[in-house]
């Protein structure tokens, strides 16, 4: 504690402390004893538990996107590099939004949007609140991820940069390509990829007629999109520009804006291997008790290029200091090319015949959105604030031309093992075996037998069109009750999202003898138009009534709320309030080929008051102690409730939603304290409870014949707990050493460990959809008969870890920092329980994350510059998931190697 023994000092204590946040005084005499201090930290402020990221922590981190930003935050990790897991509850149970309004999603199997397409650089910072507050959507199990854009600029400003980077295991060695079309080093297609005229009449009727036939088979560009070749890969690069600038009309009134733009394009190869299919084990021939079903197994080699373009645009005015308008608008396109060869036993027949099988796909995801907002104060009406908000946009993920193709050729089954074939560690191992026991006299031809199935040579389009309508209104009326300090808050917001999905997947049929001597032809020879243009191979619309290829989605959502935010004395604060929601899902989905019969629409029509309070105590200046209760809601996504088919491109399982879902609801306990060493460094210690009911569940199946499938059910209940620990501190170097060199730096050190547990009831009933050509009916089981009782959620690590230790030297601006970010093994795919026995659950680890970000900047030539350096996975971890069956066997599920990053940067502002 600080004294001031005169009024002079007196006085300006009293003027410090009128802007103090959560602290107070007490006057004795002339004696002022004060209890805390004026620290403006958003994180110490706010009455809620949450996480801030500023342009400092993105700085220091050298994360290019924010989802490899917020991996680094406590409780937090990532899903498939893109999707945010909060305390071990995936991203259904999240929300994020963009200057408070939600973004659409360009994601088959997500209503979210992917943070990987979103750059840091765009944004000035990102609040992760983690107890539920009623100015936000209900939607609100794991957290809320608050995107902040950029504001209005104090001065002109203009800055340049760009990078180039390697991956150890792919630039300049041999990866996969294909050619496509001239502008796909842009992310954009130039026309090659097009849906022809002929078969795009086929994508609105079904129908494949003797007339069209031949003129559906020759439209397609088939050589462009089907040859894989190998080609020396290039390095990584992006380039990136940022132009900003104020004017000033009057003393009252001011203008600017901000422009970014970015350019990004990163090569990956991965080699490895997949084992997936299996039943109750691993050993072929027993998978499920179903004859001639077999789990695939097979090493596998995949180039991947991801092009990412985006561009914000925000401009602004102020007017006198009260009134702020803000106009936002941004595109992010991130597009995916890839081929991917597998070769090993796939199929019914995997001990005489070997698999190479061939996928391309290029797939383009984009998001817009234009946002006006204001923010107002008025003096004259008690210092009141009235914030609003109107955004409206628009995301598509587009992708056409998705190709599979197989060929066969026949192995020495004298000399064959597929057992000691399988335990084979290495990739190397493995192709070594594979190519020293084939038939001498046998070379790879088209699976024209369909030995690996019933469709070796398929072309797959798709297309989601998502639409986003979103406006809110929010006031904060600060008020004196009773000699204590009130904020009432209350406001209202409306959300319209739409979506549209299109599937539609073409095989090539054989309707007469292939002859033999072109068997052995390369793909784009066979599907060349004198091949095509024949009987020998026609294309056909996979389709039957039950496959719904349509659908059509909606939710409408009205939210209106009122919230107190009190000091009550001066040792307790209080945040309090209700959100009332109505809120509306509807989804439909038909058959392209009979689009009456199939046609269902199934409503989910819900209302909630939900409440939440959470309690600040202040015993002591720099500590808090925070305790919060809310009730919160999950909704079904909306590819969850839709019974349309889909493929998981991750994957490439067949996904199809359940009708029959229901809301989740949750009951969430947090507590957490808090001390403050100063602004941004901190110790924290805190807890957390949540009691789920009709949790969303991903419930993994096989249909008629025999294909596994994914659905979604409500298990009947589930729970999450666990704890949180976080350390940020700064020290002064000069303190520990006396060496020159280190005068003028800091060492900084943050650490932070979640560790959780959760556990899934299967006490009670689930419902399955049972898709027929009457329509789709529910299907009531024990929930045992489905899952095991008590297992994990999905996706949930029970352990969390991050450390960030790093030097600053502020005056020479430089900084240095090793980064480690690690989560604990969890759940990738749920086990499947079928009469014939249990295939067991996919168990993934994630690897371990050692980094080094450098970045200094210095003034030559008249400007700034800064340049940086950064080394990804040090370590050289790869990824891998197993399962592990009831007999013991192990099979590696997808396991694959990962390559060191090495990039450098460079930027200069004028």
């Amino acid at each position: 504690m600080r004294k001031w023994k005169t009024a002079a000092s007196a006085l300006l204590a009293t003027t410090m402390l009128s802007g103090l946040s959560g602290a107070f005084a007490q006057e004795v005499g002339d004696e002022i004893v004060v209890r805390g201090v004026n620290i403006p930290d958003e994180k110490r402020a706010t009455s809620e538990i949450s996480a801030v990221l500023d342009e400092t922590a993105f700085q220091r981190t050298g994360d290019s996107d924010i989802a490899e930003a917020l991996r680094r935050v406590t409780g937090l990790s990532l899903s498939q590099g893109r999707f945010v897991v909060v305390r071990g509850l995936n991203e259904r149970y999240s929300s994020v939004t963009l200057n408070g309004s939600p973004l659409p999603s360009p994601e088959p199997l997500r209503r979210v949007v992917p943070l990987d397409i979103i750059p840091t650089s765009a944004l000035s910072g990102t609040l992760v609140q983690k107890t539920f507050s009623p100015q936000y959507s209900a939607e609100f199990g794991g957290g809320l991820v608050e995107l902040r854009t950029k504001s209005l600029p104090d001065e002109f400003f203009f800055e340049v940069g760009g990078s180039i980077g390697l991956d150890t295991e792919t630039t300049f060695k041999d990866g996969l390509s294909y050619d496509g079309g001239k502008l796909d080093w842009l992310g954009f297609d130039d026309g090659t990829r097009s849906v022809p005229g002929p078969l795009k009449d086929v994508f609105e009727s079904g129908l494949i007629t003797s007339a069209n036939q031949e003129a559906i088979d020759v439209s397609l560009d088939n050589a462009k999109t089907t040859v894989i070749t190998s080609n020396t890969i290039p390095p990584n690069y992006s380039f990136n520009l940022a132009v900003g600038d104020r004017f000033d009309i009057s003393n009252d009134i001011s203008i600017g804006g901000t422009i970014a733009l970015s350019l990004a394009s990163d090569w990956q190869t991965r080699e490895g291997v997949r084992q997936q299919g299996y039943g109750i084990s691993s050993t072929p021939g027993a998978v499920l008790g179903i004859p001639g079903l077999e789990g695939q197994d097979v090493n596998f080699t995949s180039t991947e290029n991801v092009v990412d373009l985006n561009g914000v645009a925000s401009f602004g005015a102020e007017i006198g200091d009260n009134h702020t308008l803000t106009f936002t608008n941004l595109i992010f396109r991130s597009t995916e090319k890839q081929a991917r060869i597998s070769e090993g036993l796939d199929g019914a027949d995997p001990f005489g015949t070997a698999a190479h099988k061939s996928n391309l796909q290029f797939l383009e995801r984009q998001v817009w959105q234009t946002q006006l907002r204001g923010d107002h104060a008025f003096p004259s009406v008690n210092d009141m604030t009235v914030t609003w908000r109107a955004a409206y946009g628009k995301a598509f993920r587009d992708a056409p031309y998705q190709r599979e193709y197989t060929y066969v050729r026949a192995l020495d089954s004298s000399s064959f093992d597929p057992i000691f074939y399988r335990d084979l560690e290495t990739f190397a191992e493995r192709q070594q075996y594979l190519e020293s026991n084939y038939v001498a006299t046998d070379s790879f031809r088209y699976d024209a037998g369909q030995v690996t199935g019933s469709t070796p040579n398929t072309v797959f389009f798709s297309r989601i069109d998502d639409e986003n309508f979103d406006a809110g209104i929010d006031f904060v009326l600060p008020l004196v009750v009773m000699g204590s300090e009130v904020d009432v808050k209350f406001g209202y917001a409306y959300s319209d999202k739409t979506r549209d999905t299109m599937s539609r997947n073409f095989e090539y049929n054989q309707n007469i003898g292939f002859p033999p001597e072109i068997l052995t032809s390369r793909i784009d020879q066979l599907l060349a138009p004198s091949v095509v243009g024949t009987p020998i191979l026609d294309l056909a619309l996979l389709q039957a009534q039950i496959d719904l290829d349509n659908s059509t989605s909606t939710l409408t959502v009205h939210g209106a709320y009122v919230g107190l935010d009190a000091q009550l004395g001066e040792y307790v604060r209080v945040a309090a309030g209700g959100r009332f929601e109505d809120g509306e899902e509807v989804t439909s989905a038909y058959s392209t080929t009979s689009p009456v019969s199939s046609f269902i629409e199934v409503p989910i029509n819900e209302q909630y008051f939900l409440p939440a309070v959470t309690v600040t105590w202040n015993p002591l200046g720099n500590l808090q102690v925070r305790a919060g209760f809310s009730q919160t809601i999950t909704r079904p996504q909306f590819r969850e409730l839709t019974p349309a088919f889909f493929i998981d491109d991750q994957t490439d399982l067949l996904i199809r939603g359940n009708p029959f879902l229901v809301n989740s609801e949750i009951n969430n306990f947090d507590a957490r304290i808090e001390y403050y060493f100063s602004r941004g460094q901190f110790i924290t210690l805190g807890g957390f409870y949540k009691d789920i009911t009709n949790p969303i569940e991903e419930s993994f199946a096989r249909d008629i014949g025999g294909i596994p499938v994914i659905s979604y059910i409500n298990a009947p209940s589930a729970e999450l707990y666990g704890f949180e620990f976080e350390f940020e501190r700064n020290f002064i170097l000069a303190d520990i050493v006396d060496w020159s060199m280190v005068a003028t730096k800091d060492l900084v050190f943050k650490a932070n460990y979640t560790f959780s547990q959760s556990s899934v009831s299967a006490d009670g009933d689930v419902v399955t959809p049972i898709v027929s050509s009457a329509g789709v009916t529910p299907n009531v089981l024990p929930a045992t008969s489905v899952f095991e009782d008590g297992r994990s959620l999905q996706g949930q690590s029970d352990h969390l870890f991050n450390i960030q230790l790093g030097v600053e030297d502020e005056e020479n601006d430089s900084r240095a920092t090793i980064l480690v970010n690690f989560a604990s093994a969890r759940i990738r795919n749920v086990e499947s329980i079928e009469s014939g026995g249990l295939a067991p659950r996919v168990i993934e680890r994630p690897p371990v994350s050692l980094d080094f970000v450098y970045s200094r900047g210095f003034e030559r030539f008249g400007g700034d510059w800064e340049i940086g350096f950064k080394i990804e996975n040090i370590l050289g971890e790869d990824y891998e998931a197993k399962q592990v069956f009831p007999d013991g066997s192990v099979v590696d599920f997808d396991s694959y190697g990962l390559g060191r990053k090495i990039s450098m940067s460079l930027k200069r502002t004028f």
